[in-house]
C-alpha cells in the first residue's frame, strides 16, 4: 500500500495551572485550567470544519478533556493509547525549573532535559520516551492507513512526534514547540515503521 498515506493533526492538550506556573507535569493527571478550557473549545469550533476518521488521545486527564471538547463537534470514536502519554518527569514533577535545581542539584547538573539517556529518579529518559512514542507512530501508520488522524498529546510528546517524522537528531528536536493548543500537521507513508533503536 505505498500510495497510502495518514493525515496526522498533533494537538497539544489546553493549558493546566502546571503549565502557568511552569512546573514539570509528567506522568501526573493535571487538569485544564479556565484558560486551557476556553483554548479547547475555541480550538473545537476551528476544526470543525476539518475531516477526521478518528480521534486518538493520551489517557491523561488534561489530553483527554481537550480531545472531548473538540470532538464535541465532530462525533468520532476516541482512542486512548498510553504510548501519547507525557514524559514521566520522576521527582521532578509538580516542581517548577528552579525547585528542581535547589531540590536535586546532582540530578540538575546531568541536563536531563537534553541528555537522551539521563532521567530524574523514577523518571524515564528521553531515549526510553522516544522509543515509547515510535511504538504508538508504529500503530497509528498500520491501523489508519489513507485516514485523517487527530492525536492529542503533551508538549514533548509533540516534540519527539516531530523529530521522528522529520528524522531529526535528539540534539535538534529541541528546536520544535507547540503552545497549549497548537497544531502541527504531517503527511506520513501508511505502515511506515518507526525504528526502535535510535
Amino acid at each position: 500500500m505505498e500510495g497510502f498515506f495518514i493525515k496526522l493533526t498533533v494537538v497539544r492538550h489546553g493549558e493546566t495551572e502546571y503549565n502557568a506556573q511552569d512546573r514539570y507535569a509528567g506522568s501526573l493527571d493535571a487538569d485544564l485550567n479556565q484558560n486551557g478550557i476556553r483554548q479547547a473549545e475555541q480550538l473545537g469550533r476551528d476544526l470543525s470544519r476539518k475531516r477526521f476518521d478518528v480521534v486518538v488521545s493520551s489517557p491523561l486527564k488534561r489530553a483527554v478533556k481537550t480531545a472531548e471538547m473538540i470532538n464535541a463537534a465532530l462525533h468520532l470514536p476516541v482512542i486512548l493509547l498510553d504510548s501519547f502519554s507525557e514524559r514521566n518527569m520522576g521527582v521532578y514533577e509538580g516542581l517548577t525549573r528552579e525547585e528542581a535545581r535547589i531540590l536535586y542539584p546532582d540530578i540538575w547538573m546531568k541536563n536531563i532535559s537534553r541528555n537522551p539517556d539521563e532521567a530524574p529518579d523514577g523518571g524515564e529518559t528521553i531515549r526510553q520516551f522516544d522509543q515509547r512514542v515510535a511504538l504508538g507512530l508504529n500503530k497509528l501508520t498500520a491501523d489508519y492507513p489513507d485516514k485523517c488522524v487527530l492525536l492529542v498529546c503533551h508538549g514533548l510528546t509533540a516534540r519527539v512526534i516531530n523529530r521522528r517524522i522529520k528524522g531529526l537528531s535528539f540534539a535538534d528536536m529541541h528546536t520544535f514547540t507547540l503552545a497549549n493548543c497548537g497544531i502541527a500537521e504531517y503527511s506520513v507513508q501508511a505502515f511506515s515503521v518507526f525504528e526502535l533503536d535510535t
